[in-house]
C-alpha cells in the first residue's frame, strides 16, 4: 500500500493552526456601576501608574467602553457610515487572571487574541524617545485605525481620528468609574509604535492610553 506525503503547505497550515491562540472570552460588561456624572468628576490624567494591571474583568470593561458593541454589529462609538476603522490592543505586565503580553481586542464576541510576548516596558522601552511613565505602566491600550476602510484622502484620516478620540474618551471614563488611573501620550513616535508591535499594513497608531492605579 501506498503512503502518501502530506505536501509541505500541508504541514505548514497543521502549524499555524497549532500556534493560533484560542480567542480569549472576556466576561460581559456589568449593567451597573459608577454613575457618569461620577465618572466625569473622576477623570484626571494619572502619569504616574503603578501595579497591579486591569484584570480581566477590567480589561474587558475598558475594552468595551472604548470599542465594544452595546447593541448587534453597533459599537459604543460614533463611527462614520458605520465602517468601524479602529483597532484596539493591550499591552500589559499581566494579572492574576490575564498574562503578560501583547492582545488584540475583537469586538464581535469581545473577545481577546494574543499576539505575542512582551510587556510595557520590553515592547515600548525599545522605542527611542519612548516616555518613562508610558513604558513603566502596568498596561498600555494602543488605539489605532485604518483610515482606508472609510476611503481615500484627508476625510478618511481625519474621521479615523475623530472616532478614535470618541473611543479613548470612552475608556478614560471606564478607567475613572474603576477607580484607575489613566492618561493619553503626547510627543511619542507613533509610527515607531506600529512598526514595534508589527501591526497590519495601512494600520496607523493613533494614541497611547496607559492604565494603572494612580500612586498616591
Amino acid at each position: 500500500m501506498r503512503l502518501l506525503r502530506p505536501s509541505l503547505a500541508c504541514f505548514a497550515a497543521l502549524l499555524l493552526g497549532a500556534q493560533a491562540p484560542a480567542p480569549l472570552k472576556l466576561p460581559g460588561a456589568p449593567s451597573e456601576g459608577a454613575s457618569l456624572n461620577t465618572a466625569l468628576r473622576g477623570r484626571a490624567t494619572a502619569r504616574a501608574l503603578v501595579g497591579p494591571a486591569p484584570t480581566l474583568a477590567e480589561a474587558g470593561q475598558l475594552l468595551w467602553a472604548a470599542q465594544g458593541e452595546n447593541r448587534p454589529g453597533k459599537r459604543v462609538a460614533p463611527s462614520a457610515h458605520a465602517k468601524h476603522p479602529l483597532e484596539l490592543y493591550l499591552i500589559t505586565s499581566g494579572s492574576a487572571d490575564l498574562g503578560p503580553g501583547l492582545y488584540h481586542y475583537l469586538p464581535p464576541g469581545h473577545q481577546l487574541t494574543r499576539m505575542a510576548d512582551g510587556t510595557p516596558a520590553t515592547l515600548l522601552g525599545a522605542i527611542k524617545g519612548m516616555q518613562a511613565w508610558i513604558q513603566e505602566a502596568p498596561a498600555v491600550f494602543v488605539m489605532a485605525g485604518d483610515p482606508s476602510r472609510i476611503g481615500d484622502g484627508a476625510l478618511a484620516l481625519h474621521l479615523t481620528y475623530y472616532e478614535g478620540g470618541a473611543a479613548a474618551q470612552g475608556l478614560l471614563l471606564q478607567a475613572s468609574a474603576l477607580g484607575l488611573g489613566a492618561g493619553t501620550a503626547a510627543g511619542v513616535d507613533l509610527e515607531a509604535v506600529a512598526r514595534t508591535l508589527k501591526l497590519p499594513k495601512g494600520t496607523r497608531v493613533l494614541t497611547l492610553l496607559p492604565v494603572g492605579h494612580a500612586k498616591p
